[in-house]
């Protein structure tokens, strides 16, 4: 499935609850798009929709935020801008999350190490966040996966 559409950013937060009706443990939601499009923001949607009481921020310097759900799911919410290799992300646990398939995973950047989700394709949702040209305050969104 592939949906494109240009949004506002309230129309951003509609979709963002509508992805969250759909979540179920071990989905993987795969954000791409440049600097500032929108991802950190649609995240902070997103956890305002599962109920977290945290707020959410973007997890550029540490990789990693890790969010408690009021719909008995952990959030792991990584951001892959600062990774320089994988041995980053195996000391952080990176993969001993993902295989348990259990939970959400969020990767912001995930273009950078899109390799580590070839096989998970049956529970990832790509989303691309893009600038639009003569509006600074609209942004495509594309979304790509099973929902």
């Amino acid at each position: 499935m592939l949906n494109s559409k240009i949004c506002s950013i309230n129309e951003t937060n509609e979709i963002a609850l509508e992805i969250s009706k759909k979540i179920e443990q071990g989905t993987i939601l795969l954000l791409n798009g440049e600097l500032g499009s929108g991802k950190t923001q649609f995240v902070r949607f997103l956890a305002d929709h599962l109920r977290v009481q945290d707020m959410v921020g973007s997890p550029t310097f540490l990789i990693l935020n890790i969010y408690e759900s009021g719909r008995n799911l952990t959030i792991y919410h990584f951001d892959f801008y600062r990774v320089t290799d994988i041995d980053e992300l195996e000391q952080i646990g990176f993969f001993e999350i993902l295989n348990q398939k259990k939970n959400l995973i969020i990767v912001e950047w995930a273009n950078r190490y899109k390799n580590l989700f070839l096989k998970e394709k049956d529970r990832t949702i790509d989303i691309y966040f893009n600038f639009i040209k003569d509006n600074i305050n609209l942004r495509a969104i594309a979304i790509r996966g099973n929902l």
